[in-house]
């Protein structure tokens, strides 16, 4: 049974304000909410810098329900994962998809606004990669992590992440929130055959784009654009985007 109460608002100051009931309403539906799920996935497995029979670390920021770990390990079959979340939930669900690559994922528990979590990483990631997570970081969060991050990478690596994006014009926010309310009516029939989805996207007001909440805070595309540049990054772009969701990343110089 889904908890259908709408997300209470954190307080400023306060830390991210994800529920576990938000964790089990993302468990269900998270495939109908997210525009074109299948397009992002083959997307950010053809962008990770890795031969598919390369033994290489990758770091998922938010393994949430696991899709995005399961496909690099399912891709890359020598691969291992390390999947980060502060969902006990997710972490729950995750560790069910992930079981059958249990000698080569870690799944660890993290604060994402912390920075401890990161003195925990290698020093030879070959990719991190991350889905609808960053935007909860506002923007010197963002630039920070991005920053550290880099300096984790092995030469060659990729920061790859799909994530929402705040529009650089009212124009722009109007169309995008119209856009995405439109896409998950069409996904809730496709993918359920009814509009279940649709009805408990909209009665939560999850569309951060009509119903902005404090606890989410994306950034635009030229400022993302313009930190993973300042960490170092090269090639840094957008390889995807729909809705208000873009793929973006950039890579480590290899020399």
């Amino acid at each position: 049974m889904i908890d259908d109460t709408p997300r209470p608002a954190a307080n400023q100051g306060e830390e991210i304000a994800w529920q576990e009931s938000d964790s089990a309403m993302f468990l269900e539906f998270g495939q109908v909410f997210t525009p074109a799920r299948h397009e992002i996935e083959r997307v950010l497995i053809d962008l990770v810098p890795a031969q598919q029979d390369e033994p290489f670390l990758c770091v998922e920021i938010g393994v949430g329900q696991g899709w995005l770990s399961k496909a690099v390990l399912d891709h890359f079959r020598a691969a291992k994962v390390i999947a980060l979340d502060g969902s006990q939930t997710m972490l729950r669900h995750a560790g069910a998809v992930l079981a059958p690559f249990a000698d080569r994922v870690e799944l660890r528990e993290f604060r994402l606004e912390a920075r401890d979590w990161h003195a925990a990483l290698e020093h030879d990631v070959r990719c991190f990669v991350s889905s609808l997570v960053i935007h909860h970081l506002d923007g010197p969060a963002k630039r920070e992590l991005y920053a550290d991050l880099y300096r984790h990478l092995a030469p060659g690596g990729a920061l790859l992440i799909m994530d929402l994006v705040a529009p650089t014009s009212e124009i722009e926010r109007r169309y995008i929130a119209q856009a995405w309310n439109e896409e998950i009516r069409r996904q809730s029939l496709e993918l359920l055959g009814d509009l279940r989805a649709y009805d408990v996207f909209t009665q939560n007001r999850w569309n951060i784009y009509e119903y902005p909440d404090p606890t989410d805070i994306p950034s635009s595309i030229p400022d993302h654009l313009r930190w993973l540049e300042e960490a170092g990054f090269m090639g840094a772009s957008v390889f995807w985007a729909r809705t208000g969701h873009a793929v973006y990343g950039g890579y480590k110089p290899s020399g």
